[in-house]
């Protein structure tokens, strides 16, 4: 799951919030949509547009203008990260003196403060992924048990690049309106966006993140698949996991590793993935998506890959396979 593919979910499920060659309409919806900046034209006619999708208090957002531009800060002070995504050319980011290009192969993120600038080239095409500032540092602080600022390195490592498939699986959890009436639903999945990009992300808090050695690793391990299995309806995150096992985040993902040799969030997955297997197989009158949701999969197209490459058919065959 890629780039593209989340792309074409913002624009097939989201809003078309600016379609314009004018430049000062460009730079005030833009504004809105994302975080207050001028707009400065580098080349031709600008053709601009941006689509963009609501997953609680984030938004998924993808904004192309046509032409090389240059952003820079506005009045106002931004009180949000921006995780760009590029899909085709190239964006020169600077945050805090620092700079970074970002490509089809490298994103880029910058944090709160007036301290930016893009320069886009005219084939640049993103996605831009807007994550509020309070709920950032609320994460940080409930896996370090520490508050504070949260300061990223400006170039995404390639170990967040999972980040796109969990983007997509929000937005179609949202499209489906299945969360409408378990508001909890899009708020865990919120939580385990922010939680993924701070652990795999190297940040202020990474150091922070190492400590925590104070239980086996094989009660932890126990302690931790039991209560997974009990919820495994439910997005869980990693927080919510190590909370509810009175342990450290860092201390559960190396008892995982050290015990079972995968992590909480790749075990959790292939439960649900077995469980829904057992329940296609066992006659149940649930259509696959039903089923799916009710093991806490919200992504349909992830979902049938990897039981198609763990059991080598479809969901929708082996469910026909037992009716």
């Amino acid at each position: 799951m890629g780039t593209r593919d989340l792309a074409h979910s913002i624009v097939e499920n989201g809003t078309l919030l600016l379609a314009s060659a004018d430049p000062d309409e460009a730079a005030d919806l833009g504004s809105k949509a994302l975080r207050p900046h001028r707009l400065g034209l580098r080349g031709g006619a600008l053709d601009a547009h941006l689509w963009q999708v609501r997953i609680g208090e984030q938004s998924a957002t993808r904004l192309a203008y046509g032409t090389a531009v240059g952003l820079r800060p506005g009045d106002a002070e931004p009180d949000d990260y921006l995780l760009s995504l590029p899909i085709a050319g190239e964006a020169l980011v600077r945050h805090h003196g620092r700079e970074a290009l970002g490509t089809p192969t490298r994103a880029v993120i910058v944090g709160p403060g007036r301290d930016f600038g893009y320069d886009l080239d005219a084939a640049c095409d993103q996605i831009i992924l807007r994550l509020p500032r309070q709920q950032v540092e609320s994460v940080a602080s409930a896996l370090t048990r520490t508050t504070g600022p949260v300061l990223f390195d400006l170039e995404v490592t390639a170990s967040v690049g999972g980040l796109s498939a969990m983007i997509e699986a929000a937005i179609d959890l949202t499209a489906s309106g299945v969360a409408e009436g378990r508001p909890h639903l899009l708020w865990q999945m919120e939580q385990v966006i922010v939680e993924s990009l701070i652990l795999g992300q190297p940040n202020s808090r990474s150091a922070q993140l190492q400590a925590g050695r104070d239980a086996t690793a094989a009660r932890r391990v126990r302690a931790a698949t039991s209560y997974m299995h009990d919820h495994l309806a439910e997005p869980l995150s990693i927080v919510a996991v190590a909370s509810a096992c009175g342990v450290s985040v860092r201390s559960l993902q190396e008892a995982f590793r050290g015990e079972l040799g995968t992590t909480p969030g790749q075990w959790l997955k292939a439960e649900r993935i077995q469980r829904a297997h057992a329940l296609l197989g066992s006659g149940v009158a649930l259509s696959v998506t039903e089923v799916a949701y009710s093991c806490g999969i919200f992504h349909l197209g992830e979902f049938g890959a990897a039981f198609k490459e763990r059991y080598g058919v479809t969901p929708s065959a082996h469910l026909a396979a037992h009716r």
